[in-house]
């Protein structure tokens, strides 16, 4: 993929580039975010980084995620966070304000 440039002439990141394409269609970072948890089943840290991708590109501070999900931010914070574990329970809340939830497949 070519580099694009912004209207001062400077290169885009993949972030800049990623949150732009979300929130253009929020249904792409859905299915970037359904490929990272496949893809990424064995890296946590992983599927973690694009929950927090997509809900950033999506407008949602930590303080709207909390409220929907009914935890505080500091939860929602060291959940999302680089070296995140949160609970399933926490991991299902944050999914659910974003309009998704968790299945289970058998693998390949």
């Amino acid at each position: 993929m070519a580099l694009k440039k912004n209207k001062n002439h400077h290169f885009r990141t993949w972030s800049e580039v990623k949150k732009e394409r979300f929130q253009q269609n929020p249904d792409v970072a859905f299915e970037y975010l359904k490929a990272s948890m496949e893809e990424n089943s064995e890296y946590p840290e992983m599927i973690i980084e694009a929950i927090r991708s997509v809900s950033e590109s999506l407008g949602m501070p930590i303080e709207q995620i909390a409220k929907k999900a009914g935890k505080t931010p500091s939860t929602i914070h060291k959940a999302l966070s680089r070296n995140g574990n949160p609970t399933l329970g926490t991991l299902t809340a944050v999914l659910k304000t974003l309009g998704l939830r968790l299945s289970i497949e058998k693998a390949s």
